[in-house]
């Protein structure tokens, strides 16, 4: 899967939109939220050195797990703060199955529900 189909498939989710508030370049998906005017965000797709990666949330022994199992694949957040860093992962694109994707996308959507 690359970016752009992981975008769609972001924005497929009910309530979910496109915010740009890292600048150009580096798109967040957020679900929108009348209690949460600036929204909860649910994906963070962006390119780093010339690979494309996926920022998503989990609870923290998951997001442990994944590291584990996808080791160099799954890394902590990128640019997360220490309090997130638990919480917060990066996945490269192309390196993880379109089903896996998925997965953490179903995942992250359903943690960021949690907080609306």
């Amino acid at each position: 899967m690359d970016s752009g189909q992981l975008i769609s498939y972001c924005l497929q989710k009910q309530d979910a939109y496109e915010d740009f508030p890292f600048g150009d370049g580096y798109i967040v998906i957020k679900i929108k939220s009348e209690k949460k005017p600036k929204g909860v965000i649910f994906a963070e797709i962006f390119t780093l050195n010339g690979e494309e990666k996926f920022t998503f949330g989990t609870d923290s022994e998951t997001a442990e797990f994944l590291r584990g199992f996808y080791p160099d694949v799954v890394v902590r957040g990128y640019h997360c703060p220490p309090v997130q860093a638990r919480y917060k992962s990066t996945a490269t694109l192309g390196r993880l199955d379109d089903e896996t994707v998925v997965k953490l996308v179903d995942l992250s959507y359903a943690r960021a529900l949690t907080k609306l």
